[in-house]
């Protein structure tokens, strides 16, 4: 990452743009594994620049959900606009899924990986965690409503049971690729999927 630099000055960088590095180093490595040097190194600054822009490694944290949040919001809808909101539901499974065939690997929700590594551990993180899932839930019920408004869902349940459904399934999905299942034991997942979304 480059800075420019001017004599006598600090570094200048875009918020939005280190956050996305230090969202990026936390989803791969998690909150507890990652020292602040490493974050530091993650996002391209001096311990210096570092405390004028945040408080502490907690705080980076909890502003990294939030923006990953904000990013998924944003592929959502991007994605709705493309292919139209049932589509836009089944391609997020689907791309994790492509993950593990390109990468070998699936790093999953941040969020959800986050709550299962705070829960009980850090207490404000995991109540800002619970903030963002609410959030993230809303969105999800918000996005099956409108799929049931345009018919694209005839699925008689509510869109919020819908919602927790879906995102079990995903999740549940996540964990068992992460646990060694087989890329070719995953079709009948994703017709559980598909089955919900009907």
């Amino acid at each position: 990452m480059n800075h420019k630099n001017s004599v006598g000055r600090p570094k200048t960088f875009e918020k939005d743009e280190i956050l996305r590095l230090a969202m990026y180093h936390f989803w791969e490595h998690g909150y507890s594994s990652t020292n602040l040097d490493e974050l530091l190194h993650a996002m391209g600054i001096k311990k210096s620049s570092f405390y004028r822009t945040f408080k502490s490694k907690e705080e980076v944290f909890s502003l990294s959900l939030s923006l990953y949040r904000k990013e998924y919001f944003e592929w959502m809808h991007q994605l709705q606009k493309q292919k139209g909101t049932k589509n836009a539901l089944l391609e997020m499974i689907q791309s994790t899924l492509a993950e593990i065939e390109k990468s070998g690997k699936v790093k999953g929700c941040l969020l959800m990986n986050s709550g299962k590594e705070c829960y009980l551990k850090y207490k404000s993180l995991s109540r800002h965690i619970a903030i963002e899932f609410d959030e993230m839930l809303n969105f999800t019920t918000n996005f099956i409503q409108k799929a049931q408004d345009e018919n694209e869902i005839v699925n008689p349940l509510s869109a919020r049971i819908i919602a927790i459904e879906y995102l079990t399934l995903y999740n549940g999905i996540v964990m068992m690729l992460q646990a060694g299942l087989k890329r070719e034991d995953t079709p009948n997942l994703f017709l559980s999927v598909e089955k919900l979304l009907e």
